[in-house]
């Protein structure tokens, strides 16, 4: 948050959470970095212990991130985690424990190669990647992260037409060196329109988009999943920090923010601590007492 902004309100968990509510969550969704991760990218104790607590009175707490399924050995061997993830902004439903997808909403080839062409004339620069989820295809304009050192086999480099015809993939990524987030999303929302997805979850300095097929976000896939298990979006509990996560809180009946977030969610959504001081961890054992 910057300039003269107001500080957010935070919740008194205490109160909001306590043994007193009216009601509690039979799920809780949670996005990982930023918002469950320290900035680190550690999971602190805090948020271990809640999830473990969550779960033993019967409430199992699902993740719902950004990262594709190769990137989720932060949680791995996370005490009592539900082995359930929500991966690559809802694209994917993963099965941590027994390392199988459940679910897969692919972006069609031929749509994305258009949005490519249509992208590539409307805004210069811009360089592509596209995530299978197991695998990663980028051009070389794209600068990958974590840096590319051409050891991974799941890694590979080529043109954006040749690489998106190779197999199935979950999302495109859109880079650009010098564009700001936020004005390289709005940019792409009015290039793709309702064609694809569109949506961010990077920080001030990084150009960043990520785009899935459309209609698919983390709350797409989690009005999914909770279908499955009969639960109604007024009964679900959820925190997140950037703009991928606006959808899962608007779907989601209890909504919270992290006092870290992007300011996009601190004007909308009830907030609670940062992922600093284990906001997650601390909303969740305050509820539970």
């Amino acid at each position: 948050m910057t300039g003269n902004q107001a500080q957010p309100q935070l919740i008194d968990t205490a109160h909001h959470w306590g043994r007193s509510s009216p009601r509690s969550p039979r799920l809780i969704a949670t996005d990982l970095d930023g918002t469950f991760l320290s900035p680190d990218g550690s999971v602190s104790d805090l948020n271990s212990a809640a999830v473990v607590a969550a779960q033993r009175v019967g409430i199992p707490v699902v993740f719902a991130t950004g990262r594709p399924v190769r990137w989720l050995d932060v949680i791995r061997d996370l005490p009592g985690a539900h082995p359930t993830v929500i991966a690559s902004n809802g694209a994917a439903l993963y099965d941590l424990g027994a390392g199988e997808l459940i679910d897969r909403i692919c972006l069609d080839p031929e749509v994305a190669l258009e949005a490519v062409r249509d992208l590539r004339a409307a805004i210069s620069e811009v360089s592509f990647g596209f995530e299978s989820g197991t695998r990663f295809g980028y051009e070389p304009a794209y600068a990958s992260w974590p840096l590319d050192e051409g050891l991974d086999p799941a890694i590979f480099v080529g043109p954006a037409e040749d690489i998106a015809r190779t197999e199935d993939f979950v999302k495109m990524l859109v880079r650009h060196a010098s564009i700001r987030p936020d004005e390289l999303l709005a940019r792409i929302q009015e290039v793709v329109g309702d064609r694809l997805t569109a949506t961010h979850s990077a920080g001030p300095g990084t150009g960043l988009v990520e785009i899935s097929a459309p209609g698919v976000n983390k709350a797409s896939m989690l009005q999914r999943y909770c279908a499955r298990l009969g639960i109604e979006a007024c009964d679900v509990a959820a925190f997140g920090d950037m703009p991928n996560d606006v959808a899962m809180l608007s779907w989601a009946g209890m909504p919270h923010a992290v006092s870290n977030a992007h300011p996009l969610l601190l004007d909308v959504f009830p907030v609670v601590p940062s992922n600093v001081e284990s906001g997650v961890g601390r909303t969740i054992s305050a509820w539970l007492g």
